[in-house]
């Protein structure tokens, strides 16, 4: 395999059927420890998870694991994994905000507190209300792939609020960028309430009016059957995976 552009940010790799990495891109050899193995890279705890779903050769879409970095510290990501008709499996990295990870933890700690008390305390339930309404603000971070083009990864189930949220947020960090193309990935959403399509499609039109190209990646079938229900005139691309957008947004113009 080639890798799309050698200046390519995100970490990439390709390996084979025994999970052994037989080529990287500069951006894993810069920011990860180095390995013979995928499984090298992965902290131990992340391992026997990652196993589980390559076992098969599977398709993975967003698997949440943790990395080992280049100065052994652990960094949270989602992994994207396609195998070729060569068993030959290309893997992206796509780490996680920090932010999103700290607000995922404490997110997790107040729900198990009360899960675990037969009681709620009002202060504990307007903390986890905030902790919320912050986690919705960083489901859909703003990553500038290139110097042209910007990732929309969104995570979890959509609904009005929250698409309306990352309406707001993004549409700002993306007109402070450079970019002028915008790749959203829907790869790792959930259940999509028709008001949240309805909340995207604001999301869309504002980009547009920004002057920015629109790709939307990673579409489930229950997704399209909600789509198809709105009158969507915008100009927008649509295409099956992560890998096919970033194919053609860095090896040809997008049109």
């Amino acid at each position: 395999m080639s890798f799309p552009n050698s200046a390519f940010p995100l970490p990439m790799y390709a390996i084979n059927q025994h999970l052994e990495i037989v080529q990287m891109n500069q951006a894993a050899l810069n920011t990860l420890t180095i390995g013979t193995s995928l499984l090298d890279i992965i902290e131990s705890e992340s391992r026997s998870k990652l196993a589980e779903h390559l076992e098969q050769f599977q398709t993975i879409k967003a698997l949440e694991i943790n990395l080992l970095t280049k100065t052994s510290d652990i960094q949270l990501a989602d992994l994207y994994v396609s195998w070729t008709d060569e068993t030959i499996g290309e893997v992206i990295i796509v780490p996680k905000d920090e932010a999103v990870r700290k607000v995922s933890e404490q997110l997790g700690r107040l729900r198990h507190r009360l899960t675990e008390t037969n009681f709620e305390l009002l202060q504990a339930k307007e903390s986890a209300e905030e902790l919320l309404q912050e986690n919705i603000r960083l489901s859909s971070p703003f990553i500038e792939l290139t110097q042209t083009v910007g990732l929309i990864p969104i995570f979890g189930p959509l609904d009005e609020q929250k698409s309306e949220n990352i309406a707001a947020t993004v549409s700002n960090r993306a007109y402070k960028s450079d970019a002028d193309t915008v790749i959203i990935d829907f790869t790792a959403v959930g259940e999509i309430e028709q008001g949240g399509l309805n909340g995207f499609q604001k999301l869309v039109h504002i980009m547009q009016l920004l002057g920015f190209t629109m790709l939307v990646v990673g579409l489930h079938p229950e997704h399209v059957k909600k789509w198809s229900a709105l009158e969507f005139t915008a100009d927008v691309r649509f295409l099956k995976s992560l890998r096919l957008a970033l194919d053609s947004v860095l090896t040809t113009p997008v049109r």
